[in-house]
């Protein structure tokens, strides 16, 4: 990805950045809420951010710990401007977001995912929980990523016990 960088919000400047291109995402085009798609998870969130040159947001997705299980986490409205769509940009976003959960040891990562990009999810390894939903009037599919990692290393090293 040449001229992009990855990575985590790290200043006010950036979440903001980060929500301003939701807002253009979730609410200008897709009308999914009428004034901001901010909520209550947006204070617990890491936000993963994708800059063209450094200085301009392509794309976004945000995670966060479910409020009644620790031990799951949560990611959540990826938005890609709509200038730099159809080059890879949401792929990078998801695959940085299951970075960050292995990185952070979380035994389970889902999405609340918009029917049209369920064939990506599943492509990149996600697996469909339960049945589709509505959200926003719009049909969803929770997503689980496969956070486990075989290390062939481990495995080599133990067998020789």
């Amino acid at each position: 990805m040449k001229n992009y960088e990855i990575r985590i919000a790290g200043t006010k400047i950036e979440t903001q950045a980060s929500l301003v291109l939701r807002r253009q995402v979730f609410v200008e085009e897709q009308q999914l809420f009428e004034e901001s798609d901010a909520d209550e998870n947006d204070s617990s969130s890491i936000t993963i951010n994708i800059w063209k040159q450094g200085t301009i947001l392509v794309g976004t997705v945000r995670c966060y710990p479910d409020r009644n299980t620790p031990s799951l986490w949560w990611g959540g409205r990826l938005a890609v401007h709509e200038q730099y769509r159809i080059r890879g940009i949401g792929v990078y976003l998801i695959e940085a977001a299951v970075e960050q959960m292995k990185q952070r040891q979380v035994p389970c990562f889902r999405a609340q995912v918009q029917e049209q990009n369920v064939q990506l999810f599943e492509k990149l390894g996600w697996t469909k929980v339960g049945a589709p939903t509505f959200a926003q009037g719009l049909p969803h599919q929770i997503m689980e990523a496969n956070l486990h990692v075989h290390d062939a290393r481990k495995h080599k090293q133990s067998s020789r016990i």
